[in-house]
């Protein structure tokens, strides 16, 4: 059994799982909160594979893993759509006189105070709002201990590896290999604090800088110079028109071309392919332009040096855009934060990957993006795996991407989902107080959850039309 199976497999689950049981949390505690009487309580949906009953509750596992439910009294069409596919479902549909028997009788016994249509509309708002606001906190706990546990990420380097031909370094008299000792009068330490100095944040969204004395040192000589930031209009960004000295390996994925060439973090890269690299960026080149070709890279560990052929793979950096890849990342260094930053990082975190997620489902609507941009479970299983295979670490960061994504799906105001219980809630404060009648809402419901299992059959088409290779 190979290592990309077993950890695709397994971080699926834990990605699935974290998600969908965080999601039904929400809404069972509120439940809880308010009193509701609840049924069922299940992870997957489906038949019911493993189940216990816990006072009022049964707690199940179910056979399909893709979701979850929280099944409570007195919740009309929903609690029939749960039903469906268990060995519980229902004999006839609500609505029919049959059925609408069949329901009373299930919720005999109940008191009238606890069952979910005789709650204020709030708090059935809040019910149904749990669950997706229950995967934001999930993210943000998520980025929030991630950078409280790892700090922020430096490039413990300072000595000068890439520069750019007519940028601000060139005119500053910069070359390759330079050291950069003191910036602006200050001693530095990585090439965060050289940046930071260079061209403070809150410069950041002007347009004019001034110009920055640095000490560099050039073969056993100090020299002083003087770099002035520069604003390009093209791009709307700064530049500095250079880079760090990094062709030191970091994190190597486990299972890739890199790991079976033997590289090792901690190494350092002198060549790739017979030329000399002194930047990452440099290396990166090389690599993503050689897919499916034999490279010889030399690299030097503990003081000997070594070589090998590493044959980049294909892959699929943004939608329609691939490049050769070995899978390994540039050394980088931590810098410890204090518990208040991290909390306060992640929560910044937090709002912009949903700030892009939203931004790149308006650019799926505006057909700016075609249907390769869309994944179903085979290809969030796949990406799942791949972060596992690099470290625990990224594989936490998909799961806070995957859970924001979650809720913002569940938002959409479609029958089924919760944004469409909100919005028959708010159909029915808006009419007065007068529910959406049962049948209307069974109608939409219906047609939500055929719109749903359709745009999931196709999704899972492409997936299968993508992973094997179309």
């Amino acid at each position: 059994m190979s290592i990309t199976f077993v950890s695709t497999l397994v971080a699926s689950l834990i990605t699935l799982g974290l998600v969908v049981i965080v999601h039904e949390l929400g809404h069972f505690l509120f439940c809880k909160l308010f009193g509701v009487y609840v049924k069922t309580f299940s992870i997957g949906i489906g038949p019911k594979v493993i189940r216990q009953q816990w006072g009022e509750t049964e707690y199940v596992l179910s056979a399909i893993p893709f979701g979850g439910y929280v099944k409570m009294a007195g919740e009309g069409m929903m609690e029939e759509i749960q039903d469906t596919g268990t060995w519980d479902q229902r004999k006839y549909p609500l609505g029919t006189e049959e059925g609408n028997a069949e329901a009373a009788d299930m919720d005999e016994g109940i008191p009238h105070d606890r069952q979910f249509h005789a709650k204020p509309p709030w708090q059935r708002m809040l019910v149904f709002i749990a669950g997706p606001l229950f995967n934001v906190i999930l993210a943000f706990v998520l980025y929030a201990g991630l950078i409280m546990s790892d700090g922020l990420l430096t490039i413990p380097f300072t000595r000068v590896g890439d520069v750019v031909a007519s940028g601000p370094a060139t005119e500053a008299g910069m070359q390759v290999g330079d050291v950069i000792q003191t910036v602006a009068g200050r001693e530095v330490s990585d090439w965060g604090e050289i940046e930071d100095l260079l061209l403070p944040p809150e410069l950041r969204e002007g347009r004019s800088a001034p110009a920055v004395p640095l000490l560099v040192q050039r073969d056993g000589e100090v020299l002083d110079l003087t770099l002035q930031p520069t604003f390009v209009d093209s791009t709307g960004s700064w530049t500095l028109g250079m880079g760090p000295w990094n062709t030191t390996v970091g994190l190597v994925q486990k299972g890739g071309p890199a790991a079976r060439l033997g590289l090792r973090e901690g190494d350092v890269i002198l060549s790739v392919d017979g030329q000399d690299v002194s930047s990452f960026s440099q290396i990166a080149k090389l690599i993503h332009a050689r897919a499916g070709k034999a490279v010889e890279i030399v690299w030097t560990r503990d003081g000997q040096t070594m070589q090998g052929l590493v044959t980049p793979q294909l892959k699929e950096i943004t939608p329609g855009q691939e490049s050769g890849r070995v899978f390994m990342e540039p050394f980088y260094g931590h810098d410890h934060v204090s518990t208040g930053r991290a909390l306060a990082l992640g929560w910044q975190r937090t709002v912009i990957t949903i700030q892009v997620t939203v931004e790149t489902l308006g650019d799926f609507v505006g057909r700016k993006l075609g249907l390769d941009s869309v994944g179903g479970p085979l290809r969030i299983g796949q990406a799942a795996g791949e972060m596992l295979r690099w470290s625990f670490g990224h594989l936490m960061q998909f799961v806070a991407f995957f859970s924001i994504n979650l809720f913002l799906l569940n938002l959409l105001p479609v029958p089924v989902l919760d944004g469409g219980h909100v919005l028959f809630l708010l159909l029915e404060v808006a009419r007065g107080g007068r529910p959406v009648s049962e049948r209307v809402q069974a109608i939409a419901t219906q047609m939500g959850l055929i719109f749903l299992l359709l745009f999931m059959t196709f999704v899972m088409v492409l997936d299968v039309w993508k992973v094997t290779g179309h």
